[in-house]
């Protein structure tokens, strides 16, 4: 019984086997193989299932590594050029040394003091100039440390504005100086008493008029475009001249001349107000100033 089991098992074995190897696909003979050669391994006839692999990132190019240089075929050497520099800038002449700075012009006026020109002389080039001196308080030092009077100082002053600017307003046209003595031909006509012999001496627009106290004849008036000069008398001094009379003259030569009434005292208050007021309220007429050894 064991017997008949075990060829009817090996029967069932040799039929599986010769059914399998009926329906194997046949396979091409092999080729001749180039020595050195190894065979391909045979196709597995059952392969595993294959994953689905996820596509990778697109992968940013990497630049092409440097490569070496190949050595540069040799250049023949050539010659260099003579210069490569830019051209020398041309030669800057010599500079004039820096220029000191000009004097002030009132230094032209000590200058002319200094020369032994009178007062009369400096004053009439300063109002023909009509400069701008523009004095400071150092200038006016330096031209009263030359000698120079106060009347050719205020001149300066005064000099280089516009005759609009330095004319009196109609309301300074009109003033009177009270109290003057009138001098006739080297004398004094009124005594030096102020309290019995005073005149007055009166401006009003453009008419210059006297009043005597004690003669009315001796009475006077002119017109300024009649006057051809306004002068002082002064006397010599060491630091400064003591101006002691106020004059005017006319283009047809009269001259009228007046003094304080202590004039003898070295009083001249009345004299400077008349020639300062004169000066400012007319500064087109000409001013200039006489200098005597003594009156």
């Amino acid at each position: 019984m064991k017997s008949r089991f075990w060829i009817l098992l090996i029967f069932c074995g040799l039929f599986a086997a010769a059914s399998c190897s009926s329906s194997a696909p046949p396979t091409a003979p092999p080729g001749p193989t180039s020595p050195g050669t190894v065979p391909p391994p045979p196709a597995n006839p059952n392969p595993p299932p294959v994953t689905p692999v996820p596509p990778a990132p697109t992968a940013i190019p990497a630049e092409p590594a440097a490569t070496a240089l190949a050595p540069a075929a040799a250049v023949p050497l050539q010659a260099a050029p003579a210069s490569t520099a830019p051209p020398p800038a041309a030669a800057v002449p010599p500079q004039p040394a820096t220029a000191s700075i000009a004097p002030r012009p009132h230094v032209d006026v000590i200058r002319l003091k200094q020369s032994g020109l009178s007062d009369e002389f400096v004053l009439n080039k300063i109002r023909t100039d009509n400069v701008s001196y523009q004095l400071t308080t150092s200038d006016i030092l330096d031209l009263r440390g030359a000698g120079l009077s106060e009347a050719v100082i205020e001149a300066m002053m005064r000099s280089g504005q516009s005759s609009t600017a330095m004319a009196g307003t109609p309301l300074a046209r009109r003033a009177e100086f009270n109290g003057l003595a009138r001098v006739g031909k080297g004398f004094i006509v009124f005594g030096t008493s102020t309290k019995h012999n005073a005149g007055r001496l009166v401006v009003d627009g453009d008419k210059i008029s006297w009043f005597e106290a004690d003669d009315p004849k001796k009475n006077f008036s002119i017109y300024a475009k009649n006057v051809k000069e306004i002068f002082n008398t002064c006397v010599l001094r060491p630091q400064q001249n003591l101006c002691l009379e106020f004059g005017i003259v006319t283009f047809t030569g009269e001259a009228y001349r007046f003094r304080d009434p202590g004039w003898k005292n070295g009083e001249n208050h009345l004299v400077l107000q008349a020639t300062d007021y004169f000066r400012q309220a007319f500064p087109t007429l000409f001013f200039t100033q006489r200098s005597v050894s003594e009156l």
